[in-house]
């Protein structure tokens, strides 16, 4: 059960015609590589680390000391600019982690129409009782992941504030919500009926749900103690593993979703098959 699990998790490419994946995966991993060999960009943050450790030391409020710190922040317009390409990595791989989530959603509903043509009569019967859920259209999946990822480049700051505050809690009740953007960009919901929608839908698949989210996050442990020691070897290595690891993570992490909305929407009697071992 467990490799079955692992494999259906984990082969991003199992989507129509996989190389409509394998592009998104590649440009999404080359992008975020090209973050670290922009030019323009200075990783260097050290005076802005001697500067906050000044301003941390100061024994006594000193006015004319504090409000010349102020004044003299050392942060250098290539600072500026690679954490812009940071920022602008994210909301890659976010968009990137919505177009496949999507797609996978896409695809399976064109599967299950295609399967109608079936001399099972409880195969039709099923079919034509699920028909309303037909596959989103491309122009309208693409204007659904262009609202969803400004809306969430909107919200990300005070959700990693609140996800670093509360851990333990971002964790437990991630289960019930890490579907809800799938439940908008299948169409079925809107942007903000989604997340409730959701919530229903996961209460009887919480812990299936954690265990796939559980390896996730094993994945992410393993990447985060090996990929670094790369550096040793070769810094362009790291960086281009980096980013591949890193890109494969998220696109798993949206076909996890995307799976598990289709298994909870389509399949939620118990006992009944499933179409992937989530």
């Amino acid at each position: 059960m467990f490799f079955p699990t692992l494999k259906s998790i984990f082969n991003i490419d199992d989507v129509g015609n996989r190389w409509g994946v394998r592009i998104l995966y590649l440009i999404t991993m080359v992008l975020n590589a090209a973050v670290h060999f922009n030019p323009y960009a200075d990783t260097d943050f050290t005076p802005l680390q001697s500067w906050a450790m000044e301003v941390y030391n100061m024994t006594e409020y000193d006015a004319d000391q504090y409000n010349a710190l102020m004044n003299a922040i050392p942060i250098s317009k290539g600072n500026v600019i690679y954490i812009i390409s940071l920022c602008a990595g994210f909301l890659i791989l976010m968009a990137s982690a919505y177009i496949y989530a999507g797609l996978y959603v896409r695809q399976f509903r064109k599967d299950k129409i295609a399967s109608v043509k079936d001399d099972d009569q409880e195969v039709i019967n099923y079919a034509i009782e699920h028909l309303p859920d037909k596959p989103i259209k491309p122009f309208e999946l693409f204007l659904r992941v262009l609202l969803l990822t400004l809306f969430s480049a909107l919200i990300s700051i005070p959700f990693v504030l609140i996800t670093y505050s509360f851990m333990f809690v971002a964790i437990i009740g991630l289960p019930f919500v890490f579907t809800a953007p799938v439940g908008y960009l299948s169409g079925d919901k809107g942007l903000f009926s989604s997340l409730p929608y959701s919530v229903r839908l996961s209460a009887k698949y919480y812990f299936i749900n954690m265990r796939g989210i559980g390896l996730i996050l094993l994945a992410i442990l393993v990447s985060d103690f090996t990929v670094p020691l790369l550096v040793y070897v070769s810094t362009t290595a790291f960086y281009i593993v980096d980013a591949a690891v890193t890109t494969w993570i998220w696109l798993s992490f949206a076909r996890l979703a995307g799976s598990a909305y289709c298994t909870m929407k389509d399949f939620p009697i118990k006992g009944s098959k499933r179409p992937f071992a989530i």
